[in-house]
């Protein structure tokens, strides 16, 4: 542990040179949303460096730190990552540190959107973006709530402003963590190049958006509208987890004894590889666990709307 520690004291300040030196993108470390380099996800990721220790968010790989991140980008282990960093740390200066906004801060801005925002309602710019993804919504969740209109920021500059739909993360023991939104545009996704973003707030690690109330059996999934499909296909409740490190981190609440995770079926295998490893780690603590994958590559919403004509 104290090997683990050590390089990451030595690098902290330093991410952003020591990564260029590793190779990766000037471009991907700006702060802006990028291709992610390592999943090669489009506009996915985003290298925010919190408290110098090389942070970042990629929509597809989940949540990491610098040390993560240069094992991702060489395909070294760590042990190799370290001894590279520690190489490379001692030639390159720190970058001056950006101010971490304090809990109490992000927890008023969270409860300020929420106030802001209302129940969706049929016939919304809510409701009409998940009817056009191809969900029927037979009751609408009631954990979504559309507000009418915030400020889309990237790097810090406004952007724009648009009507965005809310779902609130909530922890295992029911607090609310941060708030997923997705900016909207006539019923569509907003023409940004990253519209859904999370809200700073607490640690996700084991959070979901209850989409619908607990029971003794809970699904979960990645998206949100993933998460709705897979709840209409196979009435089941189920709730997202927004990522494959969310899923991985999954806690379930108190009550719950019964966990499908509805994996996505990703041709990098993804998706599934976060499911089994959900799977294992939360059959070794008493839970009882099914692991159900699309029969072709995609995720459930892309299923849902594959069976849709078939029923017509």
């Amino acid at each position: 542990m104290s090997e683990r520690l050590d390089v990451r004291q030595i690098a902290r300040g330093r991410w952003r040179a020591i990564l260029t030196v590793l190779g990766m993108d000037e471009r991907a470390l700006s702060g802006k949303h990028y291709p992610c380099p390592m999943c090669g996800g489009r506009d996915r990721f985003r290298f925010d460096d919190k408290e110098g220790r090389g942070t970042y968010f990629c929509s597809g790989c989940g949540a990491g730190d610098g040390v993560t991140l240069a094992m991702g980008i060489t395909g070294l282990s760590f042990r190799d990552v370290a001894a590279e960093v520690e190489r490379i740390a001692g030639t390159v200066r720190p970058s001056a540190a950006t101010p971490e906004r304090s809990n109490e801060d992000k927890l008023a801005a969270l409860r300020r959107a929420y106030r802001e925002s209302k129940p969706i309602e049929r016939g919304d710019e809510a409701c009409r973006y998940l009817a056009g993804r191809g969900l029927a919504l037979y009751d609408l969740p009631e954990s979504i709530r559309l507000h009418p209109g915030m400020a889309y920021r990237d790097d810090g500059e406004v952007l724009g402003t648009f009507p965005a739909m809310l779902a609130i993360v909530t922890s295992p023991m029911g607090e609310a963590m941060s708030i997923h939104r997705t900016y909207l545009q006539d019923g569509r996704k907003a023409p940004m190049s990253a519209p859904k973003k999370l809200m700073q707030g607490l640690p996700l690690s084991g959070a979901a958006i209850r989409l619908t109330p607990a029971s003794r059996t809970v699904g979960i999934a990645e998206g949100v509208e993933t998460a709705l499909a897979a709840a209409e296909l196979f009435e089941v409740p189920t709730w997202s987890c927004i990522s494959t490190s969310g899923i991985e981190s999954f806690e379930p609440p108190a009550g719950v004894d019964h966990v499908i995770v509805f994996a996505d079926n990703d041709k990098n295998f993804a998706g599934q590889a976060a499911a089994y490893r959900a799977a294992h780690r939360l059959t070794l603590k008493g839970y009882e666990v099914e692991v159900i994958v699309p029969p072709t590559e995609g995720d459930w919403l892309d299923e849902l709307n594959r069976r849709r004509p078939l029923a017509t």
